[in-house]
């Protein structure tokens, strides 16, 4: 039963209860419905009454006061008041002047009114009565005959008595009376002449039957004036006047209202049946037309994504439905996007990447046509096998359980895996391997996404030459000496410089200088073994400097050594391109633990330049003091900084190399002065972490940082973080909390992993980024090819950007060696889908040199110095 057939048997059954339920109410209330009605139309006919009755009263009144204020009325009273003699009465004057009056008040109503309009002189004595009903009042004026009253009507006289005079009851106000079955209103007004009261005029109405059955036209039922008082149940007596207790009767002819009632269940009936079709066909048409209709649509919208033909629903009303359908098609169109992305995405995945699926068990579902051809089987051989028919023996089966353990809890996991080919052969992958879910979100599968990267690991010693041994000399380089700086507790270190080597390169050249270097360094190599200086190692440390590290040591003796070692060389003169140069050198030697070794030696080797001395040992006389000093100077400046807020991030922006726009930007910390200058992380960094302010530093950064992006949504920034910040439990704590409560920002957000510094739980680290990876976040390598610039560990560290160093990018148009170390790096970001990002752009040169090798972005001074507000540059 569909839809459809379900809304027309509910619309049906509605409108039956709904009619049936009227219709009792109403046929079971037929007597009250009926008695209501004559009610009301009582109550219509006693209010046309109470119309006609206060519309006679409004008639009185303005012809009273007309009359009053007439100045013949005026002038005929004044002259009657004041000047007939009842005893000697003057016919000719007062006679004519009374005619006159009355000929003057016809005017005011017309024959056959029922009114009456009586004169009287200041004593109250009758002067002239107009009467325009003769049933009621006879018209005629009041003359004299030696001093005897009559009133003369036409021709004929008529005697009158002294008690025949007017009653002064109504002056001054409406009176009603009822009497001889007669409802008469008077008004009677005061004539004044001046001030001086000259008379009085009466106007009557009287309320015959004739009226009565003339105003009944008009009427519903016939009346009667009564004086019986009403009782509760008598709805057919109404009030005319209560003060005088007079009613109006309603006479109802219950005979016809009998009728009436049939009449009324016949109509009932009627307009129920016709209520209840036309309710039917409302209800109906509503249900088709506000929820059926707009369901086929929404359902036709549906259809239409599932036959990858998406149309939106179309909404004509802005009601509730058509606000849910405006929803809807936000979201599906949302959906749409992402499906169509996502399809986009599967097809690029599957051109560029093995991809297989698997069950639970690990039997494969699903080869994609890349992975057929890398392994050497054709799809029909491997769908429905182990997913170990790739496997080679050289992988290690923990990393497998690993792997196992890690996808049944839900998570992914990476790695990179050794395959065998269907000949034997092998083949080198980065894997990505995630569960799949169906819709009650239990895991039904494992997909597996693995990128190619055989000639990679081919080129992994090339790699790893390059990252541990400086290209000129072939010594080890910089890092390597952090490395093993590691794995020693009291080594010897000598930092050896060559003086005033940079008057050499400007001399004779960069060409020429790196020649010195590597004739340099073969010297110092040639003397160490002559000095018999056991289990050494030589490094360029970078630039004109190297490092001599010694590992079992008698410190005297070694001291003689480097001594006699540095004597030898000075003496000795270099020939190169048929030129002899002799050179000075400084040296520093530490003896110090690990982890202080380069400190020392750097600053012995400071203190042997500042005081022109060949060798200096450190010691603590000689440096810590006023290191100490500097540092409880810097340490003060942080903490109060700290207090007063004046810890605050700069902005540089990170540039699209293709089109020169601002797309990112990279927050630096800063503390400004009280007088506004602006101090470098140099002086106040290490101090940080010395006296355990550093991660409230963090805190600060990523607190000011997403208020500043919270509303910039076009734009990605960036946040240094060391290992200190990531091993911090209350900081993972901090950050997380950030992620999860601002997860718009998260997005929009790069964690920039300190490269120089060395990592010691990549564990921990890794756990790190896969949880701030799920938040959104991106991840990038910071200084990369200053620390531990191992390719292995950067695909573990799942970078998004490499931040090139900006030693190397700085020197890549005067140093072949810097230019192949970036061009590898590169090459090898572009195979693993990493973008690239060169540091320290200082001209246009350098930019344009980073642009040829493909480098994605580009970041330094020659675009914009960092700044406290962000500066951005469109397209």
């Amino acid at each position: 039963m569909n839809l459809k057939i379900k809304s027309f048997m509910t619309a049906t059954f509605m409108t039956v209860i709904v009619s049936l339920a009227v219709g009792y109410i109403t046929l079971k209330n037929s007597d009250e419905i009926l008695q209501n009605n004559l009610q009301k139309e009582i109550q219509i006919d006693t209010q046309k009454i109470q119309n006609h009755i206060a519309s006679i009263k409004e008639k009185l009144q303005k012809t009273s006061k007309s009359l009053s204020r007439s100045e013949k009325v005026i002038s005929s009273l004044n002259l009657i008041s004041n000047y007939e003699d009842k005893q000697n009465y003057n016919a000719l004057i007062f006679d004519s002047e009374k005619k006159d009056l009355l000929e003057y008040s016809q005017r005011y109503f017309t024959q056959n009114e029922s009114f009456a309009i009586i004169f009287y002189d200041n004593t109250g004595g009758l002067v002239a009565t107009q009467s325009f009903d003769s049933l009621h009042q006879k018209s005629g004026f009041v003359t004299y005959d030696k001093g005897q009253r009559y009133l003369k009507s036409g021709t004929t006289l008529e005697k009158i008595d002294s008690n025949s005079d007017l009653a002064l009851e109504c002056i001054g106000q409406m009176k009603t009376k009822y009497e001889d079955e007669i409802y008469t209103i008077c008004d009677n007004s005061v004539v004044n002449f001046g001030e001086e009261k000259i008379g009085h005029i009466k106007i009557i109405y009287y309320f015959t039957k004739e009226e009565i059955h003339s105003l009944e036209k008009n009427l519903i039922y016939p009346i009667s004036i009564t004086t019986k008082k009403t009782e509760p149940k008598d709805f057919d007596i109404t009030a005319l006047d209560k003060d005088f207790g007079i009613y109006i009767k309603h006479k109802i002819d219950f005979s016809y209202a009998k009728g009436k009632r049939q009449e009324l269940i016949v109509t009932i009936v009627f307009a129920v049946v016709v209520i209840s079709i036309l309710l039917f066909v409302l209800f109906f048409t509503f249900i088709n037309k506000e929820i059926l209709h707009p369901l086929q649509k929404l359902q036709s919208s549906l259809e239409s994504m599932l036959k990858n033909n998406y149309k939106p629903i179309e909404v004509k009303n802005d009601d509730e439905i058509g606000k849910i359908f405006q929803s809807s098609n936000k979201i599906f169109e949302k959906f749409w996007q992402s499906y169509s992305s996502l399809q986009s995405y599967q097809k690029s995945v599957d051109i560029s990447n093995l991809v297989t699926k698997t069950d639970l068990k690990g039997n494969i579902t699903y080869a994609n046509t890349l992975f057929c051809t890398t392994s050497g089987y054709k799809n029909e051989e491997v769908v429905g096998k182990p997913h170990n028919i790739v496997r080679h023996p050289d992988m290690p089966k923990e990393v497998f359980e690993q792997m196992w353990d890690t996808i049944k809890k839900g998570n992914t996991w990476r790695g990179t895996v050794k395959n065998k080919t269907k000949s034997g052969g092998f083949y080198w992958t980065d894997a990505v391997i995630s569960p799949t879910y169906g819709t009650s979100e239990q895991i039904q599968g494992y997909v597996s996404i693995r990128r190619d990267i055989t000639e990679l690991m081919q080129n992994k010693d090339e790699l790893e030459f390059r990252a541990n041994y400086d290209l000129l000399t072939n010594l080890k380089n910089r890092d390597k000496l952090h490395r093993d700086l590691e794995d020693l507790t009291q080594p010897c270190l000598a930092l050896i410089n060559i003086d005033r080597f940079s008057q050499i390169n400007d001399f004779y050249g960069h060409s020429f200088g790196d020649k010195l270097l590597k004739e340099f360094s073969k010297i110092v190599q040639n003397e160490l073994d002559k000095k018999c200086v056991d289990k050494y190692t030589l490094y360029r440390y970078g630039g004109d400097e190297f490092a001599v590290l010694v590992e079992n040591y008698d410190q005297q003796k070694v001291v003689e050594k480097f001594s006699n070692l540095l004597e030898a060389v000075e003496k000795s003169s270099i020939e190169l391109d048929s030129k002899v140069l002799n050179l000075n050198l400084s040296c520093g030697i530490s003896f110090q633990e690990a982890s202080k070794a380069l400190l020392s030696a750097d600053m012995a080797l400071k203190l042997s330049k500042k005081e022109q001395k060949t060798l200096v040992v450190y010691s603590s006389e000689n440096s810590l003091n006023k290191k100490y000093e500097n540092n409880l100077l810097w340490a003060g400046k942080l903490k109060t900084a700290l207090e007063e807020d004046r810890v605050v991030p700069f902005f540089q922006p990170i540039v699209n190399n293709s089109n020169l726009v601002y797309e990112k930007y990279e927050a630096l910390v800063r503390i400004v002065e009280e007088n506004g200058k602006v101090i470098s992380p140099f002086f106040f960094l290490d101090i940080a972490k010395q006296t355990k302010q550093y991660l409230e530093l963090t805190k600060i950064m990523v607190e000011k940082s997403f208020e500043i992006f919270r509303d910039k949504k076009e734009l990605e920034f960036s946040i240094n973080l060391t290992m200190e910040d990531i091993s911090n439990h209350d900081m993972r704590e901090f950050l997380f909390t950030k992620f999860d409560t601002n997860p718009d920002i998260a997005k929009r957000l790069v964690l920039e992993l300190v490269e120089s510094e060395s990592i010691e739980d990549y564990d921990q680290v890794i756990e790190f980024i896969t949880k701030a990876k799920s938040k959104g976040c991106k991840i990038a390598i910071d200084d990369f090819g200053s620390g531990y610039s191992n390719f292995e560990y950067l695909i573990k560290l799942q970078a998004d950007y490499i931040k090139i160093d900006g030693s190397l990018i700085k020197n890549i148009n005067t140093q072949k060696e810097s230019y192949v170390v970036v061009s590898t790096i590169v090459s090898f970001a572009k195979q693993m889908g990493i973008k690239t990002i060169a540091e320290f752009i200082e001209d246009e040169a350098i930019l344009q040199t980073t642009k040829e090798l493909g480098i994605d972005y580009s970041q330094g001074y020659h675009f914009c110095a960092p700044k406290e507000h962000i500066e951005y540059k469109g397209s």
